[in-house]
């Protein structure tokens, strides 16, 4: 690798981990890919309006629709023209900067070209972006003799569907006092749950129990055979979304874990086991016939999920501290 290349992945690498830090989809370098949905924008192509989601929609159709409509609220600076592809010559924009490290990821492009100094127009972006965006990671770097300069757009996720949406731009100078522009719209997915991977109808009791370091103090397990309780506690898991791929900071500490044990019976064997974690980046492990399942619901939710089972079963157990 030249140095030239080590240095802008080492900018990148910076821009990432101040990301990655605030529990969201971790981040790669552009040149670490993953399988990705990619549509590039011609002008003869232009990016769909946002509309409504639809429930015959997939998660993948959602974040491919969700891209289109964010790589559509770019407001293209006064004077600038769309490009059919990357600018000749300028092999920094073939790339995103950056890309989650995450294998469902849509990421729809667009590239331009517009008058004045990088960060002049970089800064004229941020000014009139629609409000709806946070500012997110920016930065420059070098990659053999091309200066860039990028800058994020963050919005809000929405629950259980969409765990990032981005948009970045990056910014290299052209000839004649002009500067080259690539646009990217990344959204990351959370795959739809298998219809096997829930709580099966079988399932009669609950029993509840809590774990940690020193069981001392704890109390001890609890069976839960309403109907109506086993029903929501089943139905509680079983709406958790799949944990999110990609690299996480998470707190450390070993806080305990909340175990239901899904039966047929009181005391007949395991159908299906929900593991919550109470520490930690709090996902829920969960195993169906004694078979591992993905891990369940998102980065720093497992206290939240055991204070709804807890009081689903009518349980006033007080949730080990970190």
């Amino acid at each position: 690798m030249s140095e030239a290349r080590r240095t802008r992945r080492i900018v990148v690498a910076a821009m990432v981990l101040a990301a990655c830090a605030a529990l969201v989809a971790g981040c790669a370098t552009a040149g670490a890919r993953t399988s990705v949905t990619t549509v590039a924008r011609a002008p003869s192509q232009p990016s769909s309006p946002d509309t409504p989601a639809t429930a015959a929609q997939t998660p993948q159709q959602r974040a491919e629709a969700d891209a289109a409509a964010i790589l559509a609220a770019f407001v293209v600076p006064p004077g600038a023209s769309q490009l059919s592809g990357p600018p000749a010559g300028q092999g920094v924009l073939k790339k995103p900067f950056q890309q989650p490290m995450d294998p469902d990821l849509a990421d729809d492009v667009s590239w331009w070209q517009a008058p004045g100094a990088p960060q002049q127009v970089l800064a004229w972006e941020k000014a009139h972006l629609p409000h709806r965006f946070s500012a997110g990671e920016s930065g420059s770097g070098q990659d053999g003799q091309v200066v860039y300069w990028a800058d994020g757009f963050t919005l809000p996720a929405i629950t259980g569907v969409l765990d990032s949406r981005t948009l970045l731009v990056e910014a290299v100078t052209a000839s004649g006092g002009k500067t080259d522009l690539r646009v990217d719209a990344q959204v990351t997915w959370i795959p739809a749950r298998p219809a096997t991977d829930v709580v099966p109808s079988a399932a009669r009791a609950v029993t509840l129990g809590l774990l940690a370091n020193s069981n001392s103090g704890l109390p001890g397990p609890v069976t839960i055979t309403k109907p109506d309780q086993v029903r929501a506690l089943a139905a509680l898991i079983d709406a958790l979304p799949q944990f999110p791929p990609g690299m996480y900071s998470c707190p450390g500490g070993f806080a305990g874990e909340l175990v239901l044990t899904f039966r047929a019976r009181p005391a007949g064997p395991a159908l299906a086991v929900a593991t919550v974690e109470l520490s930690g980046c709090e996902a829920v492990d969960f195993t169906v016939g004694g078979k591992q399942q993905p891990r369940l619901g998102g980065p720093g939710d497992g206290r939240t999920v055991a204070a709804q089972a807890l009081k689903i079963a009518g349980l006033h157990w007080r949730l080990p501290n970190l």
